[in-house]
């Protein structure tokens, strides 16, 4: 039962899916959305928990999906059974709004990574060790005022990214 897949539906903006997703499947040099996705996953579903647990509860608040394009399109996405248990359980753990969100966070995480480090480079620093005391200490030091969980996992996340050999 562990071996099925479960299709998972969730909404895009449009410029999302032709900038951010077309991009990554370029960059990886896959053919299909759930391969891309199963491939990102699988290299960062250790470091996801650890880093939402930087910002604890989550209550449930609604992310704006993209605020410049009001278009959205339907995404589909073939998972393992394992895999979306596990996404859920992080939704019901640290009380996200949707699960498509965390499906969300993942995609705009490797992109902005790879962007920023070419794939090579953001591969190699993935598959090391987080620090996360590092990061949870310089999130804490910027993260003042920020009451909204979207801009909380915006700035955890462009943190993350931006020092990540800092914190390997």
């Amino acid at each position: 039962m562990r071996n099925r897949k479960h299709l998972f539906h969730f909404i895009v903006s449009e410029s999302m899916n032709k900038n951010v997703i077309d991009f990554l499947l370029k960059e990886f040099k896959i053919n299909t959305f759930s391969k891309l996705f199963e491939t990102m996953f699988r290299l960062i579903d250790k470091k996801v928990p650890k880093m939402k647990r930087i910002i604890g509860d989550h209550r449930s608040e609604y992310a704006v999906i993209d605020n410049t394009d009001d278009k959205r399109l339907d995404k589909y996405l073939r998972i393992s059974e394992a895999d979306y248990l596990q996404i859920k359980r992080w939704h019901s753990l640290y009380n996200e709004f949707s699960i498509a969100s965390t499906v969300r966070d993942i995609i705009l995480f490797f992109y902005n990574g790879i962007v920023k480090y070419g794939l090579e480079g953001f591969l190699e620093l993935v598959g090391r060790k987080l620090k996360i005391d590092k990061l949870k200490n310089d999130f804490l030091g910027k993260m003042t005022q920020l009451l909204n969980i979207a801009d909380q996992k915006r700035l955890l996340y462009a943190l993350a990214i931006e020092n990540y050999p800092k914190y390997t």
